[in-house]
């Protein structure tokens, strides 16, 4: 665990932590921030800093210990959420999660509410923690990652490739470590690529075994005929049960977000 002594008074430094950009990467620079009572002023797994850098090695025992921590001295809602922190894309997340386990560890079990509701149970930081800029910014991005969650549960389109199921995404969070059960769930029996050309990343499905690689690059093959005829049928119907006197785009935007668009099969030209 961590040394409860003096965890609060932390010394800003003109440093900049770098790390391989792994979870345990992150709560290895999160460990050294603690273990020296300093605040950096930035932390990066970019390549590219304005500032002097010091580069923090992933340590697992590290990490371990602020995983262990987290629960006992938090609760394990809050050991949850920086789960989702560090898959949302929020800007300079990493200082803003020390501060969110300083303030943390300072209100101790209270801090994180839990509401156990839909897909994933939102988590509900306490008043005097959203004061905190720092983890007001969390709670908005962490609220957006779960937000993107759902709507590529419903969005994501597949096409048959040789007998597996394929689809490309472009979400702003790592969402595939968050969708992975629901289709493995849905679709037992197949195999399933989802590409996340954003991320670089791809969810791989085969032989009952979930793997998450990265994958620098890929392009959907050119489809079967079959795949294509299927592709039209689902278009035509779509367009079929559509009421041309009520279309409204605007109002379709609200429950179906335009961005998602390019890659929905009834949406696509």
């Amino acid at each position: 665990m961590l040394n409860e002594q003096k965890i609060f008074n932390f010394k800003p430094i003109e440093v900049c932590y770098t790390y391989d950009g792994s979870f345990y990467g992150m709560l290895s620079c999160v460990f050294e921030a603690f273990e020296k009572k300093e605040m950096p002023i930035e932390i990066t797994h970019k390549d590219f800093s304005m500032f002097s850098v010091r580069y923090i090695e992933t340590d697992e025992a590290k990490a371990e210990r602020i995983l262990k921590a987290i629960p006992i001295k938090i609760s394990r809602a809050a050991l949850e959420y920086v789960k989702l922190i560090f898959l949302a894309s929020i800007e300079h997340k990493e200082i803003a999660l020390i501060h969110f386990l300083i303030d943390g560890f300072k209100h101790g079990k209270k801090f994180i509410q839990t509401i156990a509701t839909g897909f994933t149970p939102p988590q509900k930081i306490l008043v005097e923690g959203l004061k905190n800029n720092h983890i007001a910014r969390l709670s908005k991005g962490v609220d957006l990652l779960t937000r993107e969650v759902c709507r590529f549960i419903q969005f994501v389109r597949f096409s048959d490739v040789n007998g597996a199921l394929v689809s490309i995404i472009e979400p702003e969070n790592n969402v595939l470590p968050l969708i992975a059960e629901h289709f493995v769930e849905r679709f037992p029996n197949e195999k399933i690529l989802i590409y996340d050309k954003t991320h670089k990343m791809g969810l791989i499905y085969m032989d009952r075994e979930v793997r998450i690689e990265n994958i620098e690059e890929y392009e959907m093959p050119d489809l079967s005929q079959e795949e294509k005829d299927y592709q039209k049928l689902w278009k035509l119907f779509y367009n079929t049960i559509a009421i041309k006197e009520r279309k409204n785009d605007r109002c379709r935007m609200n429950f179906m977000p335009k961005k998602y668009w390019k890659n929905m099969t009834e949406m696509m030209e």
